[in-house]
């Protein structure tokens, strides 16, 4: 009998040490990763297909008109990760990490879809965007002391606004109407209210069952 417990001992102990060995490779390959995920280049190497598109016109256009939030973003200096890992909090961090080891594990096995077009998690986008120009203001580039656009009240601002009110939830998020990436040069034009803002006003108006939209009248 004693035997038996000392082993039962021994094994819960081999138990206790392969998950600390296991916390530990997963604490590193997270940290790894967040630091390589910070070189687009990085991003690029596997994201071939439309993301290489718009990294190569990041670049090209850098000094140019933006032609989408891609661009936009390139030319103020920041990454393609900072506006897909949320609102860089806990629970947005491991959904970030989690969706890149998934996305990691299809790519090894072949399995990857290069040329894909659907966002997996759309509120990580809406995080991101609401961590530098909502939270944050500073850092989507509102001087100190001056008003944030974004946050204005009023009607004339009440598609941004209404974003942010939970009794006002659509489909609607903030890349529906700034377009984030474009893979070729259309004749849309950076914030076409006709073509992309316009449908996506519809949209929420239908979805809320109120305001100008076809089929409400």
């Amino acid at each position: 009998m004693a035997d038996v417990v000392k082993r039962g001992r021994r094994g819960w102990r081999w138990g206790v040490v392969a998950l600390v060995v296991l916390g530990a490779l997963v604490v590193l390959s997270a940290a790894s990763v967040s630091v390589a995920e910070e070189r687009n280049s990085f991003c690029t190497s596997c994201h071939l297909k439309p993301e290489q598109a718009y990294y190569d016109r990041a670049l090209i256009k850098a000094s140019q008109d933006a032609a989408d939030l891609a661009t936009a973003h390139a030319q103020a200096g920041l990454n393609c990760v900072s506006c897909h890992r949320g609102d860089q909090g806990p629970r947005d961090r491991v959904i970030a990490l989690a969706l890149g080891a998934r996305n990691t594990a299809k790519f090894a096995i072949g399995q990857y879809d290069p040329n894909h077009s659907q966002v997996a998690v759309r509120f990580l986008l809406d995080d991101s965007c609401q961590r530098c120009h909502v939270a944050q203001p500073g850092l989507g580039g509102v001087k100190p002391g001056k008003i944030n656009p974004v946050m204005v009240g009023g009607f004339d601002n009440h598609f941004h606004t209404l974003l942010f009110d939970p009794k006002a939830k659509t489909s609607v998020t903030c890349t529906d109407c700034h377009l984030a990436h474009r893979e070729a040069f259309p004749e849309l034009q950076f914030l076409d209210r006709t073509k992309v803002v316009l449908p996506a006003c519809e949209r929420c108006h239908q979805e809320l069952g109120r305001g100008p939209a076809k089929g409400l009248e």
